[in-house]
């Protein structure tokens, strides 16, 4: 097997120890296992077999790092690396055996995938709340770990208390966290899930996504509409052919919105109310 390990390379963030007084082996590809703390959850096909051919021109430029539990070497930082050497069949690979406690493997995950930028919001959000769950530790401590202020640690760990399906569209970042944080301001599930698929919808920035949130709930405390209402509604919305909703209070006041997903149907829209306009002043 052909590989160049060069510099200090992933040692120097684990710790400031010097490599040499650490172990480094090259260790049987099927004796690794993964890290069961890894906070990244999928891993890209194509990206793996890019790595591969690199992997299969140049070497290995920087060892795994493991820890050693009962016979078995379990991954801390590098399973992309591990990976791409099966995809290889290679036998074995370099690896930097180094003890760590449960909580630092999981840390050094963390860490790791959050530098090298291949965790998604909701990756990070699950392994601080799995650091924390583990260490006992609280948020600042957990924060001055990962290298980040509380307020960002406590940002990611208010991502948990969305929609589940909100949640799958930050993952696929059809959403990212900007837009998620603006959604938490809602009071219900539906209405984040309403205005989350308008943000997609729309591609909507983050700024915008703010801005509609706050205007969501301009009119409080409203009621029920009556039949009367419900039939004015109806009324509107077949002379539009559009979704109309009609909003009342009980004070007398209240709103009526017209929706339109593009300049032609405003276009449309526009045309049909100022003809409504036109003929009653005949």
């Amino acid at each position: 097997m052909k590989r160049n390990v060069l510099g200090k390379g992933i040692a120097a963030i684990i710790s400031n120890e010097p490599i040499e007084e650490k172990k480094l082996f090259d260790i049987e590809v099927d004796n690794i296992y993964p890290n069961p703390f890894q906070p990244r959850k999928n891993f890209q096909a194509d990206a793996l077999r890019q790595l591969a051919d690199s992997m299969k021109e140049m070497g290995v430029i920087q060892p795994v790092v493991v820890f050693k539990r009962e016979g078995k070497y379990f991954l801390v930082v590098g399973e992309r690396r591990w990976r791409a050497a099966q995809l290889l069949k290679w036998e074995k690979i370099p690896a930097l055996v180094k003890e760590f406690s449960d909580n630092d493997v999981m840390a050094e995950a963390l860490i790791e995938n959050i530098q090298r930028e291949e965790l998604n919001a909701m990756e990070i959000a699950e392994g601080i709340e799995a650091l924390i769950s583990q260490s006992g530790e609280g948020q600042q401590e957990i924060a001055d770990k990962l290298g980040m202020n509380r307020t960002t640690v406590t940002n990611f760990l208010r991502l948990l208390k969305l929609p589940v399906k909100i949640k799958e569209y930050v993952a696929s970042e059809k959403l990212d966290q900007g837009h998620a944080r603006a959604l938490l301001s809602l009071k219900n599930n539906a209405d984040m899930l309403e205005v989350a698929e308008r943000i997609i919808r729309k591609k909507l920035s983050v700024r915008q996504a703010e801005m509609m949130v706050k205007n969501f709930y301009v009119f409080s405390d409203p009621v029920i509409p009556d039949p009367d209402i419900l039939k004015m509604e109806n009324r509107l919305i077949q002379l539009l052919s559009s979704r109309v909703k009609l909003t009342y209070k009980k004070s007398g006041t209240g709103k009526i919105e017209i929706f339109f997903d593009s300049l032609a149907e405003f276009e449309r829209l526009f045309s049909i109310l100022t003809k409504e306009k036109k003929d009653e002043t005949n």
